[in-house]
């Protein structure tokens, strides 16, 4: 009996931890953990109503994302590694602060403060620090610029905003969404079964992700810094407060150690991070209105933050444009062209059709992205490339125990 596509996404790392499930099944008792070595996952969903399954799996990033495509048919240059744009900016939040504490130039978190202040959305619902535990994430709602600000700058490992979308299902006025891609793709998804959702989503904000690596990723990072005893650790932050910030740890008396950007991404980046990761088409935050991430290719004009800014859709570009007007974002046109000279990460969608072509060759289901033109993307590798990554995901399948069903609980490492 071939198993339920959901639970196919489960027992084969194919979850991101973006907590769709549990938004869906929150009723039936589903909820999200951490496992500290794997990442955030669904409890409870093995046993859920067949037709619930069906409505989570519609939604579930690890199962499908769907691109909204270009109007006039997709271009063969730059465009196509960016994905569809309305217009793209570089700049930067004009709020001195904002740009200091934020990753890249403070752009996101600009337009959520633009969005409650002047476009009198209710509140915003994004992924912060969870203080108890500061190398943990936990979902937050933040209604001022005061609330925003204490949650600013990246947080490298997992996270599940879209489980409190109920908050924005029942609120009384438009409202902000902020999340990683994934996350972005089960919201815009979700939208379209709730028509009270998709009416209080007023705007949703990405990020650039390059993936996620789980908890235990950050603890053996703070362990390198001297910072062996958790319990101890008070304050723990990735990036921000500066461009582009530095990798920061504090104890309970007070004592800090750092590492620059370049180390702490480098070594983070080299530990364990989900398959889903692997198989992402879309760093670059397609699905969302607005989606922002640092202008590496302007890295040498100084320590304050450049972000691009790609308005993915109308409304996007339109807020955008006012958040400007109205001085919260300073901003220049900017171009495809720019983007992909900035970011690694558009070259992604190349390496994806050779990696879940390996997927299928060891009979593992695989992500689908209809929309994406993923082949037309992968013939920029030629041939040796796309050998290359297809082998490459062939040994990563059989080092890794990709080929071992895992438990709702378990994980293997990816």
């Amino acid at each position: 009996m071939t198993s339920h596509r959901l639970d196919q996404v489960l027992q084969h790392n194919l979850c991101s931890g973006c907590g769709a499930c549990a938004f869906v099944g929150r009723d039936h008792g589903v909820t999200m953990v951490d496992i500290p070595t794997v990442g955030r996952r669904p409890v409870g969903v093995e046993n859920l109503p067949v037709g619930l399954k069906d409505q989570i799996a519609a939604v579930c990033p690890g199962s499908e994302v769907r691109s909204p495509g270009w109007s006039g048919g997709a271009p063969e240059g730059p465009e196509l590694l960016v994905g569809p744009t309305q217009r793209i900016w570089e700049g930067w939040a004009a709020d001195p602060e904002l740009r200091w504490a934020g990753s890249s130039g403070g752009v996101v978190t600009a337009l959520a403060v633009f969005a409650l202040e002047q476009q009198h959305m209710s509140l915003v619902v994004h992924t912060g620090t969870d203080e108890g535990r500061p190398w943990h994430n936990r979902t937050v709602v933040s209604r001022d610029r005061a609330e925003l600000l204490r949650h600013t700058g990246s947080r490298y490992t997992t996270s599940s905003p879209v489980e409190a979308l109920r908050v924005i299902e029942t609120a009384e006025k438009p409202c902000v969404f902020i999340g990683k891609p994934c996350d972005v793709a089960a919201v815009q998804a979700l939208r379209r079964q709730r028509p009270a959702l998709d009416r209080n989503l007023g705007l949703v904000l990405s990020f650039f992700c390059a993936g996620t690596p789980p908890s235990d990723a950050s603890l053996q990072l703070a362990g390198e810094l001297g910072f062996t005893d958790p319990s101890a650790i008070s304050a723990l932050r990735y990036r921000g407060r500066g461009w582009p910030g530095e990798f920061t740890v504090t104890s309970t008396d007070g004592h800090a150690a750092a590492l620059s950007y370049e180390e702490s991404w480098g070594r983070l980046a080299r530990m364990p991070r989900q398959l889903r990761c692997a198989l992402c088409p879309d760093g670059l935050g397609e699905l969302a209105d607005v989606t922002g991430g640092d202008a590496w290719h302007r890295r040498g004009e100084g320590s304050d933050g450049i972000s691009l800014i790609l308005a993915r859709t109308a409304r996007g570009a339109e807020i955008v444009a006012a958040a400007i007007d109205h001085g919260y974002l300073e901003a220049t046109e900017s171009d495809a062209a720019r983007v992909v000279a900035a970011q690694p990460l558009a070259r992604r969608r190349m390496l994806v059709p050779a990696r879940t072509a390996a997927l299928t060759t060891a009979t593992l289901p695989a992500p689908r992205y209809p929309g994406f033109r993923l082949g037309v993307a992968a013939r920029r590798l030629g041939p040796v490339g796309w050998v290359k990554e297809y082998v490459g995901m062939l040994r990563r399948i059989v080092r890794r125990g990709y080929l071992r069903r895992t438990s709702r609980t378990e994980g293997t490492q990816s």
